[in-house]
């Protein structure tokens, strides 16, 4: 019994040790066009890895535009764990910026993590651009962002000129704008912007491996979470 119990040990501490968060950009929205932006820029992240990313505890993320520069990237907060497998979405211009996609995407209310609605953080940074654009999403290890390095980079995923397709997302998982009822579940928007255009984005959802497969993406799904 005691030999039994010790391998039981031996493996859960095996177990752990492989176990492993994975952060990764998997969507870009980037605003109205023409007319006025519906909501701030913004932009989705999930956990690929196999064990939850709390921040404090296992580091800090920060986001930079297609500069990819760790010298003026910005603080990613108002969420404090990211579960395994969980989506999210970080909005720029801080805490008003994260209610307001709120109020545009979720406009019969709810609570932001339950019901279907992710949690929403916030940072204060450069806008995403309509001609293309990029998200860098960095680690480090404090909350100062003058401690980052360029070895600190986790992940860089960019999108082509959007001046045709305002207001719809780039789903990065799908490598395209996102279209009303995708593989990852796109809406639109109840509210339209001064020029009539909705916005088209699946925030917090990502197509789960059937739907990949169906569509012949599961690889790009694999090759996702082994990053």
């Amino acid at each position: 019994m005691g030999i039994q119990t010790s391998i039981v040990a031996l493996a859960a501490v095996a177990s752990a040790a492989t176990a492993s968060f994975d952060i990764q950009v998997t969507e870009m929205w980037m605003g109205n066009e023409p007319g006025a932006n519906l909501t701030e820029d913004w932009f989705e992240v999930t956990n690929f890895g196999t064990s939850d990313f709390t921040f404090g505890v296992d580091g800090y993320l920060f986001f930079d535009d297609n500069s990819a520069d760790p010298s003026v990237a910005d603080l990613m907060q108002g969420i404090g764990t990211i579960a395994a497998g969980e989506t999210v979405v970080f909005v720029d211009e801080g805490s008003g910026g994260a209610l307001g996609f709120f109020n545009t995407w979720y406009p019969g209310g709810g609570t932001p993590g339950a019901g279907g609605i992710p949690q929403i953080g916030f940072y204060d940074g450069s806008g995403l651009g309509q001609g293309g654009d990029a998200v860098a999403l960095f680690l480090g290890a404090t909350d100062n962002f003058e401690d980052l390095v360029a070895g600190d980079l986790i992940d860089l995923e960019s999108y082509p000129d959007a001046d045709a397709n305002g207001g719809q997302s780039w789903d990065v998982v799908l490598g395209g704008f996102s279209t009303v009822g995708n593989a990852s579940g796109a809406f639109s928007t109840a509210l339209a912007n001064d020029e009539g255009q909705f916005a088209i984005a699946s925030p917090g959802t990502i197509p789960t491996p059937g739907a990949l497969a169906i569509i012949g993406l599961g690889g790009l799904a694999a090759a996702r979470r082994r990053r």
